[in-house]
């Protein structure tokens, strides 16, 4: 079996990141085919039962949990990831859409964005969990305390670069600086456009001596 969760593309919107996912072939598609994968999710991340959820059984995560999409369920482990940093305001939601144009293993997920990074990288986690735990299991069984606080950290230093290149932005000209005059200016263009200016004056006289040589029309 390869990649459990293919995440193919992300499309960042306004308020929500989607991200189109396939699940492989030989992976089951809901989680009633694989009950022990199932039940080590929900053994790693219980919170998960009281997602509200507000589909056909029921109100929370915990009526659908039995039986229903692995892709549902990759949304749920996400959601639960973001909630968790702390970075993702008072409520993160989300929602799959099965893509039936494509074929029945195709989904979009959806989900709350107030950092783009945040969420692919909880996106990207949450497929390792489910990786892990439709494989088999085994040790060591995923940290999710620190895949939580690598996310803070990946957040933190995302911004930290983000400021720093702010700050190393060249200040706009204040009042009474002086301005480099035409001539320093040329000297900072480039090669290729200087070879262009020969030209370009060239065409100018071609065009006056064209202007010059036609009789004047009253």
């Amino acid at each position: 079996m390869g990649q459990i969760i293919e995440i193919q593309k992300l499309t960042v919107g306004p308020r929500y990141l989607t991200a189109r996912i396939h699940i492989d072939e030989e992976a089951p598609l809901f989680t009633n085919e694989d009950l022990e994968g199932t039940t080590r999710v929900y053994n790693l991340m219980p919170q998960i039962c009281e997602h509200a959820c507000f589909g056909d059984t029921g109100k929370t995560f915990k009526d659908a949990l039995p039986a229903t999409e692995i892709a549902h369920l990759f949304e749920h482990v996400s959601v639960e990831l973001i909630a968790r940093t702390g970075l993702g305001g008072a409520v993160s939601a989300g929602r799959t859409i099965p893509i039936t144009s494509v074929d029945t293993r195709t989904f979009d997920v959806s989900l709350d964005c107030p950092d783009d990074a945040l969420v692919a990288g909880a996106l990207s986690s949450a497929a390792w969990i489910l990786q892990w735990a439709y494989t088999g299991g085994g040790n060591p069984e995923p940290g999710i305390d620190a895949i939580v606080e690598g996310l803070v950290g990946m957040v933190a230093s995302l911004d930290d670069v983000s400021a720093d290149e702010h700050n190393d932005a060249p200040a706009p000209a204040q009042e009474g600086t002086s301005v480099p005059d035409q001539a320093a200016a040329m000297d900072e263009t480039s090669d290729d456009e200087q070879k262009l200016a020969p030209e370009a004056e060239l065409r100018a006289e071609l065009r006056a001596e064209s202007d010059a040589a036609e009789p004047g029309v009253e």
